[in-house]
C-alpha cells in the first residue's frame, strides 16, 4: 500500500462524495448477490471497487443512530488504517456495538462522513485484543449550525 498525503486522502473522500450514489447502487446489488458473508476475507477482496491506500493516522468517530448527529462529547479517537474512495478502516479497543458511525476526518473544521460497518476482524496488538472495522462510506454530512 502506498501512503498518500493528507490532501490526497481528502481528494479520495471528495471522489467518494461526488460518486456515492453510483457506488451505493453497485454495492447494493453485490449485497443481494453475496448475502451476509461479510467476514470472509476473500469475499471482501472481491467486493472492493477502488484501491486502498494507507491512512495511518488518528481521527475521530462516534456511534450513529442513523438520525441524530452525535454531540461532540460522544466522539472518540481511533487509529485509522486505510482508505479508498468507497471505504475506510479503523481500529477500536472494544467490539463495536453499532453498525453506523459518524467519522470526523481531517483537522477542524472537520469533514464528516457516515460510515456503515461491513466487517470486523479481531486482532492482537501489544498483548491486547482489538478490532479492525472495515466500513463503507455512505455519505458526506454537513452539520447544521445552531440558529
Amino acid at each position: 500500500m502506498t501512503k498518500p498525503s493528507q490532501l490526497e486522502c481528502f481528494e479520495l473522500l471528495e471522489e467518494f462524495a461526488n460518486e456515492a450514489a453510483q457506488t451505493l447502487d453497485v454495492e447494493a446489488s453485490l449485497d443481494e448477490l453475496l448475502g451476509e458473508d461479510f467476514d470472509d476475507i476473500e469475499v471482501m477482496r472481491e467486493r472492493r471497487r477502488s484501491p486502498r491506500h494507507a491512512f495511518q493516522t488518528i481521527q475521530m468517530y462516534a456511534e450513529y443512530d442513523g438520525e441524530n448527529m452525535p454531540p461532540t462529547s460522544r466522539f472518540r479517537h481511533a487509529s485509522f488504517h486505510d482508505i479508498s474512495s468507497t471505504g475506510i478502516s479503523f481500529v477500536l479497543p472494544n467490539k463495536p456495538t453499532h453498525a453506523r458511525f459518524i467519522l470526523a476526518i481531517g483537522i477542524a473544521p472537520f469533514r464528516f462522513f457516515e460510515a456503515e460497518l461491513v466487517h470486523v476482524r479481531e486482532m492482537e496488538s501489544e498483548g491486547r485484543m482489538s478490532y479492525q472495522l472495515g466500513c463503507r462510506l455512505v455519505r458526506r454530512i454537513t452539520p447544521h449550525k445552531p440558529s
